[in-house]
């Protein structure tokens, strides 16, 4: 709750560009980057995989991308949907992005969430205790998704798929 009401949030000017750049005042859970973005776990995710991808370039509103970020930032998402189908076997996606602190964005820096649907988020402990259990751990879900990242997002993807 302290990091979500800025109160433990890393003193940066974009969270976003220090993870990109490997600043060590911000938890890095980078788990890929090319020369036009980036790939990112949500450090509070929704659901195990809960991935952000990330222009490299400091961008603020979707109309500022280019049409090659555009079209490398769509085929990104579309081979980390095929790796968590392969990883984590969802029913369904949440794929998308919040633009501008009143869109719902809290970081400015346009970024598109991909957030696998399990079916069965909400439980007896969600409704109970007024919380949220994430099944899996950040770090193994980072090692998992690290492992095979390359596989789904290279060179020849971006040709072939």
């Amino acid at each position: 709750m302290d990091y979500v009401q800025g109160k433990e949030r890393p003193n940066v000017e974009c969270i976003l560009c220090s993870i990109r750049d490997e600043d060590e005042k911000v938890i890095n859970l980078k788990l890929y980057q090319d020369a036009t973005a980036f790939v990112v776990l949500n450090l509070y995710p929704y659901n195990p995989a809960h991935i952000m991808v990330v222009p490299l370039r400091h961008v603020l509103k979707y109309t500022d991308l280019t049409k090659q970020e555009l079209l490398h930032l769509s085929r990104m998402i579309q081979g980390l949907e095929l790796m968590i189908d392969d990883l984590y076997n969802p029913k369904g996606y949440n794929i998308g992005m919040n633009q501008g602190r009143i869109g719902g964005a809290s970081i400015e820096h346009l970024h598109f969430h991909i957030v696998p649907r399990y079916g069965n988020e909400l439980g007896f402990i969600d409704i109970v205790g007024k919380t949220r259990v994430v099944v899996e751990g950040l770090e193994g879900v980072k090692k998992k998704i690290s492992e095979h990242v390359h596989e789904y997002l290279n060179e020849e993807f971006f040709k072939n798929f």
